[in-house]
Parts: structure tokens; C-alpha cells; sequence
């Protein structure tokens, strides 16, 4: 997901180091502010944890929305007719590689589902899985913001960092 701005057409230029950053922030908030307002529901100090949580999962979309305007996010999502060779191949190699950890991830998502589920109804272990709405809303919410960042990340992430003169 790339906005595009008129003040900045071409995205807003973010060095690779502020990068690297909002893209960390955002893949430890969102689980960590859903994580938080799961176990708010079963403590006592639940009003604290569960607003703790909204405001760490309000941080990640607000970084998001700073990462959707970035130069980086436009190469990931441009049409290649507006792209350049090199970022063109840059985006290419990045999405291929952003398709195998997602299908990956998901994957990994489906067989832990499978697993639980069969150890749950043998009453062999009990671990956590989705029971609600809310718990399905938080993993499809954090694999849409994944989706739409991984490719970005893996284009920052393998660039050397600037060094200053």
C-alpha cells in the first residue's frame, strides 16, 4: 500500500537506518499491543494491560501510515512502467522473496491451528488458539500489515546502511 502525496509525489525520502526502525517498531508493536489486550481479558490489572495494548497497536498503525508514504513503499507498489531497472529488479527479487516467508509464515500458522485443535479435542495439551472474533481480527489484521510491508522490509533490510562522510 503506497499514499501518494502532492507535497511529496514520489513518496517522502526516509533514509534506510529510519527505515529499518519504523519497520521493527511496527513488527514489535502490533503483536505485542495484541498480546497485551489478550492477557488484559485474564488479570486483574486488566484495564491498564488493555489500554497499554490499544495504544501499542494505535503506534504501529500510525508508523504504517508513515511507512505507506515512503519512497520504499512506492517501489514495492508502483506499476513497473514507473519504476526505474534497478528498482524494478530491487522489487522483484523483494517480492519473490516477501511471497516465501509469508507463505512460510502462514503455513507455520495452519499447521500450529491444525495441532491444537486436534491435541485440544484429545485433551492431550491445551494451548492458546483463536476462540473469537477479536483474536481472528488482531492475526488477520497483523497478516495484512505484514503482507503489505515484508517486501519493503526485505528491500531496507538488504541494503547497506549510509555512511557519512
Amino acid at each position: 500500500m503506497f499514499i501518494r502525496s502532492k507535497a511529496h509525489p514520489f513518496g517522502r525520502q526516509l533514509n534506510t537506518g529510519t527505515v529499518r526502525i519504523l519497520l521493527t517498531g511496527l513488527y514489535v508493536l502490533y503483536p505485542l499491543g495484541c498480546f497485551l489486550q489478550l492477557v488484559a481479558d485474564e488479570t486483574a490489572g486488566g484495564t491498564a494491560l488493555s489500554i497499554t495494548g490499544l495504544a501499542a497497536v494505535v503506534a504501529a498503525l500510525v508508523v504504517f501510515t508513515v511507512l505507506a508514504g515512503s519512497s520504499l513503499q512506492r517501489q514495492t507498489q508502483e506499476p513497473e512502467n514507473l519504476l526505474d531497472e534497478r528498482e524494478r529488479d530491487e522489487r522483484n527479487r523483494a517480492a519473490f522473496q516477501a511471497h516465501s516467508v509469508f507463505s512460510g509464515a502462514v503455513l507455520v500458522g495452519v499447521l500450529y491451528m491444525m495441532l491444537t485443535t486436534d491435541m485440544a479435542n484429545n485433551d492431550k495439551l491445551h494451548l492458546w488458539r483463536p476462540t473469537d472474533g477479536a483474536h481472528w481480527n488482531a492475526i488477520f489484521g497483523g497478516l495484512i500489515l505484514l503482507s503489505f510491508t515484508l517486501p519493503g522490509a526485505i528491500i531496507a533490510y538488504g541494503k547497506a546502511p549510509a555512511v557519512a562522510d
